[in-house]
């Protein structure tokens, strides 16, 4: 199954992000599970990145990630310019109300995080 995107026509942002290595492939197998292909990757993170910010508590779950050094991959992605700013402003929104240092990363991860758990049925902060 194909899945069609009403932002296909927006403007595009890409950034790159680390990625812990290990969940690189379940990435795409998610990907592709969730019916998108390879060339859909921008729908997918926009997804993603929507049910993040559709949780109450996003910005808990963000503040409590943590990244273990030189265990990431750095991993090239495209989003819509409007979720490119709400990324942003997330930032910022955590970096406020949970006075912690956090990054765009950071706010990617969660939300990858979040789709895999949800798709092994152990999905937090609903």
């Amino acid at each position: 199954m194909i899945k069609a995107n009403n932002d296909s026509l927006k403007p595009v942002k890409r950034m790159a992000v680390r990625i812990p290595i290990r969940m690189i492939s379940k990435i795409e197998d998610n990907l592709l599970d969730s019916g998108y292909n390879k060339k859909q990757r921008l729908y997918w993170f926009e997804d993603i990145l929507k049910e993040l910010f559709e949780k109450e508590s996003y910005h808990n779950l963000i503040a409590e990630e943590f990244i273990e050094a030189g265990t990431t991959k750095i991993v090239n992605l495209s989003i819509t310019a409007d979720t490119f700013k709400m990324v942003n402003d997330t930032v910022k929104y955590v970096e406020e109300k949970e006075d912690t240092k956090t990054d765009r990363s950071s706010v990617i991860r969660t939300a990858i995080l979040q789709r895999l758990l949800k798709a092994s049925g152990q999905q937090f902060g609903v």
